[in-house]
């Protein structure tokens, strides 16, 4: 799995992306834009598991695989029920990246409030594991 070291300090971008990620989902999931939401949802989980890993192992995954992420997030010292019920929620969510990032498919009310669930429950715990408000 290829990573990238990241000084620690630069987690706050990461951050940064995830909460503006966040609030555009919210904000197009009540317009009623369900790909919208659910593109924005994937890259907050994406954005706060860079900031997650640059703040405790200072590296971030650079593979062609958003998936690698997933076993870097199983190597931070959490409990082990913890961060498996945090990994599959973003599992969940790159799972449908594909589907509604390049697919013809399009995105359900459905998959919209399936993902705004997981990236809520996924940033809600990043952002207490980083002592954020």
């Amino acid at each position: 799995m290829k990573t990238r070291l990241v000084s620690k300090y630069l987690y706050t971008n990461y951050l940064k992306k995830a909460t503006e990620c966040f609030e555009s989902a919210r904000e197009a999931h009540t317009k009623g834009r369900w790909n919208a939401t659910v593109i924005n949802c994937i890259h907050t989980g994406i954005s706060a598991s860079d900031a997650l890993l640059v703040f405790f192992k200072e590296v971030r995954s650079i593979g062609e695989k958003h998936e690698d992420v997933l076993s870097l997030l199983k190597t931070l010292e959490f409990e082990k029920d913890e961060i498996n019920n945090k990994v599959r929620q973003l599992q969940r969510l790159l799972q449908i990246k594909n589907a509604a990032e390049y697919e013809e498919s399009l995105m359900t009310e459905n998959d919209s409030e399936t993902a705004l669930k997981d990236a809520e429950r996924f940033f809600g715990w990043v952002k207490e594991k980083l002592a954020v408000k």
